[in-house]
Order: C-alpha cells, then structure tokens, then sequence
C-alpha cells in the first residue's frame, strides 16, 4: 500500500494514523505497512509483539533490506518504535513526517532521559555535549536535526555533527531549555542502540551510555528480532 495524500489522524497521540492491513494467518497475527519506500511488519508473539522496517530505497533486488526490529510488550509499543524509526530514517520530503510527530525528533541523551530537539530545530542554542574522556563541552551555534544526528553550525561558520547520546542538555538562545522525559522504551532513538546489558547471544557491544548495546552487525537474537517472512500478500 503506497501511502496516499489522505492521513487520518490519530486522536490519542495527534499524529497520523497508520495504515495497518491486518493479515491473519491461523495461528499468527501480522499487521502491515508498505509503503514506495519501506515495508514494516508487526507479529503478534506469545508474550510479546516482534516488529521490523526494511527499507525499499536501497533494497537487496527489490526485496526489503532490513534496517532494523525489536519486541515489545504490546502492540502500541511496536507501533511507537516503528513511527521512530520511519521519522528518523525518511527525508521530511517523502512525507511521512506527520506519522512520526515529535518521535522523529526526540532522543535519549547522555543523562538517560529522552529529549525532543525538535524545537530547536532552525534555532541558535547551547549544546552542552560529554566528551569521549569524560568532560563536558559546549557548543553555541544554529541547530539542525538530520535524521539521527544534531548538526550545529558556529558563527565562525563550522559545522559540528553530535550524536543525541552525547548530549547533556540544550539551551535556546533565549533561555530556554527542552523538557526531558524519564525513557521506557529499550529502543533509545538512535540508530540500533538498546538499553540493556551484554549476555549470551547477543552481537553488540557496550555503549557510550551505561546499559547500553550497541549493534552494527547482523540482527541481535537478544535485543533485535527479524520477523520471518510469510507467503500471504505482496511480501507478507
């Protein structure tokens, strides 16, 4: 299903709705969203949801090349960790910007909490950022968020790309400072980072943040789930 130049909007959370083709193959539930661009795909497990994106822009031969999955606890946790994703991955100019909302812009930051840089997006700002050795840094600059990553131009005209888990805090140029929020979710907001803590059969590493892995391989049978593949519909 190409997305359409209709959105319904989701009255709880204010952003588009989704437009999920439910598919129910006997025992299995799968709920999916295809798109020019990416497909996802969302199974209903026996405790939990298993989610995935694979992105049809840079694809294997036509045929999704995974970007990434998880597990939630229920359905409107998947849910949430795909409009992340999509909001992050996509340039604005696809259009699927009103699906995401804020998530598309919100990370998890040095101090574990999430925070939603959106607003300073086109802003000049204070960027506070925790070096590699331990010491805090500061950046006064224009801010502009590309995808996963918070590009800051100085008066002096250059260009500093910082990472969200580097960063402490942000503040306008009026005094202003974003609101943080405690995080709930595993997937942290940046690339194929999840909190939690390296054991058996897990592929990442430890990351910059305490109880953090870190993925640039293969999918992770701990943190990161592929969805095996059905026979029913275009790619179900």
């Amino acid at each position: 299903m190409i997305m359409g130049t209709e959105q319904r909007v989701n009255e709880s959370t204010g952003m588009a709705a989704i437009p999920w083709r439910y598919v129910d193959l006997d025992l299995l539930e799968v709920w999916l969203w295809e798109t020019e661009h990416f497909e996802t795909k969302v199974t209903a497990e026996a405790n939990c949801f298993a989610w995935e994106v694979g992105d049809l822009v840079v694809s294997n031969d036509g045929v999704p090349r995974w970007l990434t999955g998880g597990r939630a606890v229920d359905f409107a946790t998947a849910e949430q960790s795909i409009r992340e994703v999509i909001g992050k991955s996509y340039p604005v100019r696809f259009g699927y910007r009103p699906y995401a909302g804020p998530l598309a812009t919100t990370f998890v930051i040095a101090t574990g909490e999430r925070l939603d840089l959106g607003p300073f997006h086109g802003t000049r700002a204070l960027v506070t950022v925790r070096m590699p050795g331990g010491a805090d840094q500061s950046f006064l600059g224009h801010c502009s968020i590309q995808h996963y990553e918070l590009l800051l131009t100085t008066d002096s005209g250059h260009q500093v790309k910082i990472q969200p888990p580097y960063i402490v805090s942000v503040t306008g140029e009026n005094g202003a400072t974003a609101r943080a929020s405690a995080s709930s979710s595993a997937f942290v907001g940046v690339g194929r980072i999840y909190k939690g803590t390296m054991m058996r059969g897990c592929t990442g590493s430890p990351g910059f943040l305490p109880d953090t892995i870190e993925h640039d391989g293969p999918p992770c049978q701990v943190h990161e789930s592929t969805v095996p593949r059905t026979a029913t519909g275009r790619r179900a």
